[in-house]
């Protein structure tokens, strides 16, 4: 998974605006860095995702949110390696977005088949509502998201209970084996909010991106939307690079990257009409 367009504007005094190509800001900010090395991390750590994250994350990361996914990437390297931590936990930080009624949560573990899904399942199921998602990997396969949430009526932050029933439903559906409690969980917004009968708008884009399939949709907002949009696609083997979920009103609009499962656009047009078909249904007729 990589990072997403429209990012915020940095809010670091001096750094290259976002006109400038990813590779001159990350060059900017690792000698900010070098200057200014965030309390209790290595220069090695600082290197690592240097060099390891995605060109487009340099394009749109401001410097709090750079210092920010350091520091949530070192809360997970610390936390794996405790005695009896098992390595699928995921590390979740959170805070409330400045001068905003939300919460922006950045959520860190390693990749794997169907994480994204799973995360957006644990929002809905405790009636948090994702306004937007940035997704991003680096080379040594750690992920770091973002998600900026509110809670289900859309204005208020989320509480910090909630917070921690997501993390708890999260670390039960990443967990080998997954529990029970957390999958029933995760399901449950098919019977609180089941998808309407709007026919959402899907449309696969194979030019715009040299390395992927893009998949735009339009659909009405509803809770548990973006988890049955991913499981759908997680279904079919193909793997989420890059993604952007915005909300407005109650319009969702999703720029989801893809590849297959060996890194390949999805370019055969009877592949692609069928995928429109699952994820139609996905999004309109519940289980």
């Amino acid at each position: 998974m990589h990072a997403s367009e429209f990012f915020a504007s940095p809010s670091c005094a001096g750094a290259p605006g976002l006109e400038v190509p990813g590779g001159q800001r990350r060059n900017w900010f690792r000698t900010h860095l070098e200057q200014s090395l965030p309390a209790g991390l290595s220069p090695d750590e600082v290197e690592a995702h240097l060099v390891g994250m995605p060109e487009h994350y340099w394009q749109r990361v401001s410097e709090p949110d750079l210092r920010w996914g350091l520091e949530t990437i070192h809360g997970f390297f610390r936390q794996i390696a405790a005695l009896n931590v098992p390595p699928s936990l995921p590390f979740v930080s959170s805070r409330q977005s400045a001068g905003q009624d939300s919460t922006q949560v950045m959520l860190c573990t390693w990749d794997r088949q169907g994480l994204l899904a799973k995360a957006a399942a644990a929002f809905s199921a405790v009636r948090l509502n994702i306004l937007q998602a940035d997704v991003f990997t680096r080379l040594d396969n750690v992920v770091l998201d973002t998600f900026t949430v509110t809670e289900f009526d859309g204005a208020r932050a989320a509480t910090p209970a909630r917070l921690e029933e997501m993390t708890f439903l999260l670390e039960g559906a990443l967990s080998e084996p997954p529990r029970f409690a957390s999958l029933w969980a995760c399901s449950s917004h098919r019977f609180l909010a089941p998808p309407g009968p709007e026919r959402p708008v899907i449309r696969f884009d194979n030019e715009s991106s040299p390395t992927g399939t893009v998949i735009h949709l339009e659909a009405p907002d509803r809770l548990g939307l973006l988890y049955d949009l991913l499981e759908a696609l997680a279904q079919q083997g193909l793997i989420v690079t890059s993604a952007r979920i915005e909300t407005s009103g109650k319009l969702a609009r999703d720029r989801i990257h893809i590849t297959d499962g060996h890194g390949r656009k999805v370019s055969d047009p009877e592949r692609l009409a069928a995928l429109g078909r699952d994820l139609e249904s996905a999004l309109r007729t519940p289980e």
